[in-house]
């Protein structure tokens, strides 16, 4: 949890006045590796996703130097050229938290055919995560505290591609091809599924490295309408399989591939999208949204659309003459704690007429409930509010699925009720007439259902905080920093001044660490120290 020091809270704190999108953007995500990082920075495909879910403050960065067709991991780490750009990106850019790291693909297709035997393919997966791992271990000795995805490919389609092509021997992949046998796709599967766990099976153990298996994504995204033109020549509809792994038997579908299709390997811009989407859903977003306690909206039947002569739990309906209301049964939250960030995530499920976002959005919060009862009633609509204000908020919420964040006020956190339920109620007032917003009121769809993000700010006392069992050294530090503990560490977060998370070390699994922030500006910094027993530790750090 994030927990600070009380006479730092208010330091920590938004103050002022809030209008839409209060925060500029900053760089969160560098994009690195092959033709697969080359291809999704130019779609856009991470700052859509960013936009996605409801972080437009936030984007990612990569260049034609970063991002480079037909890299290797063999190779790719030491070209002089790309380290000195990627120490480049990193350093003039100390916002960067997340490493998104695509290689290891063309190492495959360059030494792998269907006449290898298994100790042969053994050696080729072996000296290919010997590879990756010198990567990371690369990118970890410029800054120690980034978090590395491994973004891994999904099935290729080579047979189809190139038989189907008007001359096949003149289609671009032809003789990678033949070189490798020409593998019909559940060959080629095969041996992707075999890199893939061993990628799980990596990332599992490696420090600060995370994976995101997609593997039958595109099969399941858009199906196989028509029969395969290969073996085995049959049909599926699209949302039907299950991912990660869909059909290893078939390539991916050629609706999902660059070039009109005639791709072998590569995806379209839609299919990109889709891929780093689901990165963002099983792994980003969590991460991003780097919440204490995470509340989910009570039953979709305590939510719903109010307005001036009727009320439903049907829709969550936001606009002028419609506004919305949103349940939270918020006891249990820590008491012991102040509140250091507050946001709402809700998700769009239709628009009727023009895009509300760049208009203010009025949010109004009760210690309780409006009206007569927990359940909605006519007098929601007029019911007094404790506290209400103009709220920040952030995503561009253009397409139905997107995701919706609105960041609390500070005025209003006092409000949030730690032994019941916290309502509240949101509205466009200069939205016209049948101008609004539909959100998700789901009842049994976790995902769906709008969440509140608490994110904890200090002791209401700071004598509960137990320090002995944590050391950090030296301090002042000119940017190497050493933690010890009496008991297991679990992870290290350092936060600028502002409260903004700066760096992290996760996953550390010993009593001691050591993390570095020489290339990080002087000053005051806190580092959080968090045991696998749940203690926790906050601690001002000087860095010279």
């Amino acid at each position: 949890m994030k927990i600070l020091y009380t006479l730092l809270a208010s330091a920590l704190l938004y103050t002022g006045t809030l209008n839409a999108q209060c925060k500029p953007t900053e760089k969160k995500m560098l994009v690195l590796g092959d033709s697969w990082a080359f291809f999704s920075w130019s779609f856009n495909s991470y700052n859509e996703n960013f936009n996605r879910f409801g972080f437009s403050d936030m984007d990612a960065l990569s260049s034609q130097t970063l991002s480079v067709n037909g890299s290797k991991a063999s190779n790719w780490f030491t070209d002089p050229n790309r380290m000195s750009a990627l120490r480049t990106a990193l350093n003039d850019n100390p916002s960067i938290e997340y490493i998104h790291f695509s290689l290891g693909g063309n190492d495959v297709l360059g030494g792998w055919t269907n006449t290898n035997t298994q100790a042969q393919n053994t050696a080729l997966y072996n000296t290919l995560m010997q590879d990756i791992k010198k990567g990371v271990d690369s990118i970890l000795s410029i800054n120690p505290n980034l978090q590395i995805l491994i973004a891994g490919y999904d099935y290729p389609n080579f047979e189809e591609t190139i038989l189907n092509f008007a001359i096949p021997s003149q289609h671009p992949f032809y003789n990678k091809w033949q070189g490798m046998g020409a593998p019909t796709a559940q060959e080629l599967n095969a041996a992707l599924i075999d890199v893939t766990n061993r990628l799980i099976d990596s990332s599992n153990v490696w420090n600060n490295v995370n994976f995101v298996n997609n593997l039958g994504l595109m099969q399941n995204t858009y199906g196989q309408s028509t029969p395969l033109t290969v073996a085995p020549y049959g049909t599926y509809q699209a949302g039907s399989l299950t991912v990660p792994w869909g059909l290893p038997d078939y390539p991916s579908p050629t609706q999902a591939l660059n070039f009109n299709g005639t791709d072998s390997f590569h995806l379209s811009d839609s299919g990109f999208n889709t891929f780093i989407k689901r990165h963002f859903k099983e792994f980003y977003w969590e991460q991003l949204r780097n919440a204490d306690s995470t509340i989910l909206a009570s039953d979709s039947s305590l939510n719903g659309t109010i307005s001036t002569s009727a009320f439903s739990s049907d829709s969550l309906s936001v606009g002028a003459d419609h506004k919305g209301i949103l349940s939270f049964n918020t006891n249990g939250l820590r008491a012991d704690t102040n509140i250091l960030r507050a946001s709402i995530f809700i998700q769009r499920e239709k628009l009727m007429g023009n895009n509300l976002i760049n208009e203010q959005l009025v949010l109004e919060i009760k210690s309780g409930y409006f009206g007569d009862s927990l359940t909605l009633d006519a007098n929601d609509w007029t019911s007094v509010a404790d506290a209400s204000g103009n709220a920040c908020t952030y995503g561009t919420v253009d397409e139905d699925g997107s995701w919706l964040r609105i960041d609390l006020p500070e005025s209003m956190h006092t409000y949030i009720n730690r032994t019941g339920t916290t309502q509240f109620r949101l509205a466009y007032p200069t939205a016209a007439t049948n101008n609004y917003f539909n959100f998700s009121n789901s009842g049994n769809d976790n995902y769906t259902k709008a969440k509140l993000d608490i994110v904890y700010g200090g002791y209401a006392s700071v004598s509960t905080i137990d320090k002995g069992n944590f050391s950090i050294y030296p301090n002042p530090s000119q940017g190497i920093v050493n933690v010890s503990a009496t008991t297991m560490l679990d992870k290290i977060i350092i936060l600028n001044i502002n409260g903004q998370k700066v760096a992290s070390v996760t996953n550390i699994h010993s009593t001691q660490t050591t993390f570095d922030l020489s290339n990080f500006s002087k000053g005051i910094y806190l580092v959080k120290i968090v045991a696998k027993d749940g203690a926790t530790s906050v601690d001002k750090l000087i860095v010279e």
